[in-house]
């Protein structure tokens, strides 16, 4: 679960996420550069094209430099 009481300086630009497919077992992290938690979900899945039954947990809120420092373009998603 996200720590909500952190919010990095100049607002929410992004986050680090973690995506579980239920058949299979290993966890696969994602960034992606969108500041609204459930837009930032609905990128993630459009990315990697998964069904409903995938569990995508925000672990992160990223910056405005930690977006920067990734080269992430607004709406993108990239792995971790």
């Amino acid at each position: 679960m996200t720590d909500k009481a952190y919010v990095p300086f100049g607002g929410v630009q992004g986050w680090l996420a973690d995506l579980t497919i239920q058949a299979q077992q290993p966890t696969k992290s994602y960034y992606v550069a969108e500041p609204e938690m459930h837009r930032a979900m609905a990128a993630i899945r459009a990315h990697t094209k998964v069904k409903e039954d995938a569990i995508v947990a925000l672990r992160r809120a990223l910056s405005k430099g930690e977006i920067a420092g990734l080269k992430l373009k607004p709406g993108e998603v990239k792995p971790a």
